[in-house]
């Protein structure tokens, strides 16, 4: 009887599988089973694959590369295979710092479950919604609009102001208005209805409430002066309230918009046919920057005033009252409610203390109640209104002096009111020690940039001592990486001393803004050496020299590497001057249009031209040199002024049936345009030149 033995399958042709001698004799049930075995434990080694390994540690906020293999317990090596698979450069190191949403995409990749991780992770921004209460509609009550007035310099905001503070006055309330309380309210004489004000356009609050997309403003007042019409400031408001402030689009018909535009110092035109035209140029000029005006297909009002003489002033409060019953504003009006509002102003005062001028949102604030707001807290000691008075309760759309502060709060921030100190003080804390991990956090691409010049400079120190040096590897595009953002300005900085070193930073670290920013690459004492010129060809940089001495060793440096920039100072007023102009030039330039001729269309001449009709404009040159190169604007006389029918290039110009590439004043002549036939008599060309702005450098 043969014994039980076992066979081999060649493991290169099929998976290996082991077969009995004596089963194979016992026929096709043997077989079968065999089979069903196999793919069976097959089918369980998939299962195994596409589980998910359980997290048996806790994810940190960072962690760097070596830490987080040893954490993973998976080679270091291996790690960094996987890393560059998923695009993560290939200048990794032990030392790179990884923040939580790189950790959790890593370990995703390993097949790590995260479904029991809290998704919601809390942050600085969004602690405090926790305490928010929800919305109850049973308590939503009728409130007061809340309204911003914006303008350019001079256009008469704080004579609007002072005038609607005198009414508020003489309308029978008692106290005066403090000029820096930076909100107050007005109970229109006609319809005796409340408005509240805040007193300053280009207000810091309002900024940040752009910012966190608080929409803290329900109405704004745009002021412009009759004389100047849209001014650069009044183009500036114009960004702020498209981006900020309700307005009504062709997608969006039915929305009401959220603005009231008011022309200023009317009494200085007494002509009714001027003020006519006055306001028809103000809403050209506004309907050609997108503000929906009334009479040309939008909502906005134009209501001519004049704060000097009192002229139409009633008209422009029962617009603005008009235009909050329309918009039907409602606040959550119960003692039982949490309140919460905005910090408008914010100091300390010697006598009173801390004190937040605060703009209440919801609920009834009461004296006593606890309000937490950014990184501190209050048990509100007393409350005064906008006018110096003591009050213990603010509605919705009331402005309030708060004192009681524990430090004071940032302008800008939100407030929201807690059940006891206890629970302020928790939160508070909580949010600091959030703000600093977030730093921390925010930092780690700088220390991980840090990390990588450090490598940079050991390798260069290694080429200088042992000779050798790869070229090809600063050649690479990825040397220098291309980041989205600002345009970087490069600096490395050597000084005579460590506290001048210093100086210059803390100086040159702040010149930014959203175009252009300064970036330390290095920075020490004593002369720049070969290592630093490397360096700075590297990262494309400019070396700072300040006050130091040796200053032909330097020049000998600096004809070795003439492309890079040196800045030789001894006072650093000087320098920054120097820097300042760097980042004017690194501005992205910006063009005007610059009308240098009109040409009139007289005629509309046809030509054939081997069977072709072409169409030929007799014209004749009005003002300036009519140029062929020049872009050129026809303009058509319509109801509402110039319109602009084409815009692009001359085909042709023909001067006596000659071509011409100019033709002065007073002279007439022929063209063609590119691409367009549809030019009639007395259409005006003209020639536009793109100039481009002067700029500045301005800091964030």
């Amino acid at each position: 009887m043969i014994g039980y033995r076992f066979l081999k399958v060649n493991t290169q042709a099929y998976k290996p599988r082991y077969v009995s001698l004596n089963s194979v004799s016992k026929g096709f049930f043997s077989t079968t089973r065999c089979t069903y075995a196999y793919k069976k434990q097959q089918k369980n080694n998939y299962t195994k694959r596409v589980q998910k390994k359980p997290l048996d540690f806790v994810i940190p906020p960072f962690i760097t590369l070596s830490n987080l293999a040893t954490l993973m317990k998976v080679k270091y090596d291996y790690l960094i295979k996987k890393m560059i698979s998923l695009k993560f450069g290939n200048n990794l190191s032990g030392k790179y710092i990884l923040t939580r949403e790189y950790i959790e995409l890593i370990l995703e990749e390993f097949n790590y479950d995260l479904k029991n991780e809290d998704l919601n992770i809390r942050s600085s921004e969004n602690i405090y919604e926790e305490l928010r209460d929800p919305v109850q509609p049973n308590y939503l009550k009728p409130r007061p609009p809340i309204i911003t007035i914006m303008g350019h310099v001079d256009h008469g905001k704080t004579t609007l102001l002072d005038y609607l503070r005198r009414t508020d006055v003489v309308s029978g309330e008692h106290g005066g208005i403090t000029q820096h309380i930076g909100a107050f309210k007005v109970i229109t004489p006609v319809t005796k209805s409340t408005l509240t004000f805040l007193d300053t356009p280009g207000h810091s609050a309002f900024l940040k409430m752009r910012e966190r997309g608080a929409k803290t403003t329900d109405i704004v007042v745009l002021v412009v002066d009759c004389d100047d019409l849209i001014m650069e400031q009044t183009k500036e408001a114009i960004n702020h309230i498209k981006n900020n402030v309700e307005l009504q689009t062709p997608e969006n018909p039915d929305v009401t918009s959220r603005l009231v535009v008011a022309m200023s110092k009317i009494d200085k035109i007494s002509d009714k046919r001027l003020r006519s035209k006055k306001i028809d140029d103000l809403k050209l000029q506004l309907s050609n920057l997108g503000i929906p005006m009334e009479g040309m297909g939008g909502d906005v009002p134009v209501v001519p005033i004049s704060a000097k003489t009192g002229e139409n002033m009633e008209l422009l409060e029962e617009n603005l009252v008009l235009l909050g019953e329309v918009l039907d504003l409602k606040a959550e009006n119960s003692s039982t409610q949490m309140s919460e509002g905005i910090i408008i102003e914010s100091n300390k005062d010697s006598k009173k203390g801390i004190m937040a001028t605060a703009l209440v949102k919801r609920g009834i604030l009461k004296t006593s109640s606890v309000i937490i707001c950014g990184n501190t807290y209050c048990r509100i000691r007393r409350m005064d209104d906008d006018k110096n008075n003591m009050v213990k309760t603010a509605a919705p759309a009331d402005v309030v002096q708060i004192f009681g502060w524990k430090d004071v709060p940032v302008v800008g921030d939100m407030f929201i009111q807690v059940k006891h100190e206890k629970i302020a003080k928790k939160y508070t804390t909580e949010r600091i020690n959030l703000i600093n991990e977030e730093n921390e956090a925010a930092a780690i691409s700088d220390v991980n940039e840090k990390n990588f010049i450090n490598q940079e400079k050991k390798r260069i120190e290694k080429r200088d001592k042992h000779k050798s040096y790869n070229d090809s590897y600063y050649q690479n595009e990825d040397a220098q990486e291309v980041e989205d953002g600002p345009v970087k300005c490069n600096y490395i900085i050597k000084g005579d001393v460590l506290g001048s070193v210093e100086a210059i930073k803390d100086c040159l670290l702040p010149m930014k803004n959203n175009e252009v920013e300064c970036k330390i690459i290095s920075q020490s004492v004593g002369n720049p050496t070969i290592s630093d010129f490397e360096l700075a060809k590297t990262f494309n940089a400019s070396i700072i020299c300040f006050n130091l001495n040796n200053d032909a060793e330097i020049d000998n440096l600096c004809k070795s590497y003439p492309e890079i920039q040196i800045k030789k100072h001894n006072v650093i007023y000087h320098l920054l001057e120097e820097i300042t102009e760097d980042l004017t030039n690194n501005l992205k330039p910006i063009f005007e249009d610059k009308e240098v001729f009109k040409v009139n269309i007289l005629k509309e001449l046809s030509f054939k031209v081997k069977n072709k009709q072409i169409k030929v404009a007799g014209c004749k040159v009005s003002d300036g040199l009519f140029k062929k190169s020049s872009l050129v604007s026809v303009k058509r006389n319509s109801p509402n002024g110039l319109v602009e029918v084409f815009s692009g290039k001359i085909l042709t110009l023909k001067r006596n049936a000659d071509d011409a590439k100019e033709v002065n004043k007073g002279v007439e002549c022929a063209c063609t345009f590119e691409n367009f036939t549809d030019f009639k008599e007395g259409d005006i060309i003209v020639g536009i030149e793109k100039t481009p702005i002067q700029r500045h450098f301005i800091p964030a």
